[in-house]
């Protein structure tokens, strides 16, 4: 986790992650709080839905990975890190 310093995580309680070695370890590590909006979808889900949507607007569809990844960060960058913390 060194290596993503300034990272913010989000656990989804997945069995694998509620070992106490595991909490214990992740308790230096900041961490988003359960969404509010849905049991089921984390604040990442809404961001992936956005940029979904988008996607399937743009006038050119990816037909291969490195145009995909262009596409997600050219749909990505502008979305206001206000909107992204409101979810």
């Amino acid at each position: 986790m060194n290596s993503n310093q300034g990272g913010v995580f989000q656990q989804n309680n997945a069995r694998p992650l509620t070992a106490v070695i595991i909490q214990h370890a992740l308790q230096s590590v900041d961490m988003l709080p359960r969404p509010a909006r849905s049991l089921d979808l984390s604040p990442i889900e809404h961001v992936w839905d956005i940029i979904r949507r988008q996607l399937q607007r743009h006038p050119q569809p990816a037909l291969t990975v490195p145009v995909l990844t262009v596409q997600v960060q050219q749909v990505w960058n502008p979305i206001p890190q206000t909107d992204i913390r409101h979810l």
